[in-house]
This record gives C-alpha cells, sequence and structure tokens, in this order.
C-alpha cells in the first residue's frame, strides 16, 4: 500500500473545508455554514500546530524543534482555516467582525513546563483523532502528528526535568495487514535468536532473555500471517533467512520496529495496537538519538 504524501493529504482533509464553509460567490458578505466534524477536527489540529509553530520556539532548544515541527504539520494540515482573510467580512453597528478570526485553544507559554503541560493534553487528543479517523489519509496525516508530538513532549520533559509521555506496553498480538511490518518482527526473531547463540557461547546469562525474545517475535509474526491467511501462500511475507547484523542490538531493533509501526497504522485493523509498537518502541529510540522528524510515516 503507498502511503499518502503530505501535500495529497493536505487536499483530502481540505475537501470537507471547503465543502463546510457554505460560501455563496453570488452575495457581497456570504455567512459560512457550520463546519462538518471532520473540518472542526482538522482546524483544531491547525490553530493548534500554529500555536506551538509560534510560540515553542522561545522556549528552549527542544521548544524550537518543536516549533520547526509543529509548522511542517500545519501545512499539511492546509493551515488554519480564515472566513475572510481579507478583514472584509461582515460587522455588527459598530464595526466589531461578526466572524473574527480563530484562536487556538492553548498558549501563549510561560516555560517549558507550560508547554509540557500543554503537550500532555493535546497529544492524546490528535493520537486520538488517528485512531477513529474513517479515511486513509486522516489515520496517516493525524498519526504522523500524534508520534512527532509524542516525542517532542518527551524531549521536552527530559530537557526541562518533568515527567513526560509513558511508553505503551507492546501488545501480544496486532491485526494489521502490513507486509512489511510482519517481515521486520521476524527478522527481529532471527536476529534476537543469532544474539542468543553468541551470548550462549560466551556463557553470556543474557541468552535466556534473548531466546525469549525471539520466541515472542516469532510467534507474533507467525500469528499475523495466520491470521491475514498468508501462511504457505506467496503472500507469506516472511523469509526463508535474514541478515542478523542489520539488527546487531536493542537499539537497532527499536528503530527498525518503530519506523515499521509507523508505516504500517493506516493499513491496521487494529490501529491502537499498532500505534502502541509505533510509541514504545519509538520513544526508546529517539532516546538514543533516532530523529523521526515532522511528520514520521510520511517525509
Amino acid at each position: 500500500m503507498r502511503t499518502p504524501r503530505p501535500a495529497a493529504l493536505a487536499l483530502a482533509l481540505a475537501l470537507p473545508l471547503l465543502a463546510g464553509c457554505g460560501l455563496r460567490l453570488d452575495e457581497p458578505d456570504p455567512s459560512p455554514a457550520p463546519p462538518s466534524a471532520a473540518e472542526e477536527l482538522r482546524q483544531r489540529e491547525a490553530l493548534r500546530a500554529a500555536a506551538y509553530a509560534e510560540s515553542g520556539a522561545a522556549v528552549g532548544a527542544a521548544g524550537g524543534v518543536l516549533a520547526g515541527h509543529a509548522a511542517d504539520q500545519l501545512e499539511a494540515l492546509g493551515g488554519v482555516w480564515e472566513p475572510w482573510p481579507q478583514g472584509d467580512g461582515p460587522t455588527d453597528p459598530d464595526g466589531v467582525a461578526l466572524y473574527p478570526s480563530p484562536t487556538a485553544d492553548i498558549g501563549p507559554f510561560r516555560d517549558a513546563a507550560d508547554l509540557v503541560d500543554s503537550l500532555a493534553t493535546t497529544t492524546p487528543e490528535v493520537c486520538e483523532a488517528a485512531l477513529t479517523a474513517r479515511e486513509a489519509e486522516g489515520v496517516a496525516l493525524y498519526g504522523a502528528i500524534c508520534l512527532s508530538r509524542t516525542f517532542d513532549w518527551d524531549a521536552l520533559a527530559r530537557e526541562a526535568g518533568v515527567p513526560g509521555p509513558m511508553a505503551p506496553m507492546l501488545p501480544e498480538r496486532v491485526g494489521t495487514q502490513d507486509a512489511n511490518l510482519v517481515r521486520t518482527i521476524d527478522a527481529a526473531a532471527w536476529a534476537a535468536d543469532y544474539r542468543a547463540a553468541v551470548a550462549r557461547a560466551a556463557e553470556d546469562e543474557t541468552w535466556r532473555v534473548l531466546e525469549n525474545q525471539a520466541r515472542e517475535y516469532r510467534e507474533l509474526a507467525l500469528a499475523i500471517t495466520a491470521a491475514n491467511g498468508w501462511t504457505g501462500t506467496a503472500d507469506d511475507p516472511r523469509l526463508a533467512s535474514y541478515d542478523a547484523s542489520a539488527l546487531p542490538d536493542d537499539d537497532a531493533v527499536d528503530v527498525a520496529f518503530a519506523h515499521a509501526a509507523i508505516a504500517a497504522l493506516p493499513n491496521s485493523t487494529d490501529r491502537q495496537g499498532v500505534l502502541d509498537m509505533a510509541l514504545h518502541h519509538g520513544l526508546r529510540a529517539q532516546q538514543v538519538g533516532e530523529d523521526f522528524g515532522s511528520l514520521p510515516g510520511l517525509d
């Protein structure tokens, strides 16, 4: 499945905006119709992205990274919709605009701790949007923002010395039709088996942990393959062997799992499980230096 690009996602999400604004071109002062629920969500996230892009840079190094990411996310969302961007909309008898420019429900931010508090509220909400979006484009875009925002929240919290996001537990089973994710899980099992054999030969007791890890990965890959009816068919994404050196340690496994799960989100029936997998491994990978960018899975 091809992952939609940010520009295409912005266009897809903007269609409800254009349909819902209700502008009548034959009248000098048209009044916008109530927006759809999808447009309300898109506008909320665009306003929040604009607020983070404007204010985050003033709050430490991690705040500057958040601001840059938010600016890219704002563009991908299609920008903030203004009812009358030229300021020529209808006014009341006192000259006050009947439809003022929309404002974000967050900010301004006094310091890094204040910004972390804001992210603790808004990030779960955009993650929820990824889980409930009806279209694949919305899943991909809101999922990308959810992940990037969570990683920025974590970086800001660590910089400020305050609690940040908790990494979710790994799911025991996930429902996905993404072949690359299954192949990544199976490759991780192969690599863990190889590392277990090396550790056992060196009389290193970590071999037991690695063998258990390999078994869990292999069973997960097998379960997903069977659930999709791929077992024993040409569609089975698992390979007979892998290059074990491609995943030499836990850090490399975290990076590989995070990227594969992020990309698999729009192609999964169990969005929560796949998102938890992406966040679990992604938070660990970020803390050892992995950069997921503004729109992971779409960049």
